[in-house]
């Protein structure tokens, strides 16, 4: 008799989603320039509230970035939400119709820069009241041959459960069933884009110079009529 056939399942999948911005050097020295002038001139630009979440060593902006009207900021901005706009129609399977009315949703954005110098990290956090949030980097910094884990964007296993009780039964599972975080090295002019609940952190920074990264969250008001979307 042969075997009954397996039926494999994915779920609680969780997308990460990538996008790089074609020729950026120009723009990210823009940007470079003008966030270490930001940053010299202090409280200015400085959040003004104490975050919640455990940075060392990083300088964080106000989180209003996005509306500031210098125009490398308003060219990042298009980049980033023109890369939003379009893995939420993909992802959401959206007929035209649909996708004709949510050009009338309002979208919600908090942007801010941060600097983060040697020894400076971000401890392990989501980004409440959001669906999207993203990551872009103007500058990664230094990697020093000694320290190879400086500065990266890291996502722990969402599964907190996931690795309780390792045998060979399950310690060689192929992607995407096997577990453990997943770590990204990020390069300048290149976007993340993953969803809000998702947590990361940034590790520890061991470079001589400066790392530097945009980052936003971003929310989408509801329309009158919105069951349209399912919602």
């Amino acid at each position: 008799m042969n075997p009954a056939p397996l039926q494999v399942s994915t779920v609680f999948a969780s997308p990460i989603v990538t996008a790089r911005l074609p020729q950026a050097g120009t723009l990210n020295r823009e940007l470079r320039t003008l966030f270490l002038a930001r940053e010299a001139e202090g409280d200015r630009y400085r959040k003004s509230d104490r975050t919640p979440t455990e940075q060392v060593n990083i300088f964080e902006s106000s989180f209003d970035l996005f509306s500031w009207p210098d125009a490398p900021i308003q060219k990042l901005r298009t980049f980033c939400l023109d890369a939003l706009s379009r893995t939420v129609m993909q992802l959401n399977d959206f007929s035209p119709e649909q996708l004709k009315r949510l050009a009338t949703v309002k979208l919600e954005v908090d942007c801010w820069f941060h600097i983060t110098r040697f020894g400076g990290y971000i401890g392990n956090h989501t980004h409440p009241m959001a669906s999207w949030s993203g990551v872009y980097c103007v500058c990664p910094g230094e990697t020093p041959a000694a320290y190879p884990h400086s500065g990266l964007l890291r996502f722990p296993d969402a599964r907190p459960c996931a690795n309780m009780y390792v045998d060979p039964g399950n310690v060689r599972m192929r992607a995407p069933y096997d577990f453990g975080g997943v770590n990204y090295r990020l390069e300048a002019g290149l976007l993340l884009l993953f969803p809000s609940y998702l947590a990361h952190e940034a590790t520890a920074f061991f470079g001589r110079d400066e790392r530097i990264t945009v980052a936003f969250n971003c929310s989408f008001s509801m329309p009158a009529g919105g069951g349209a979307f399912g919602y």
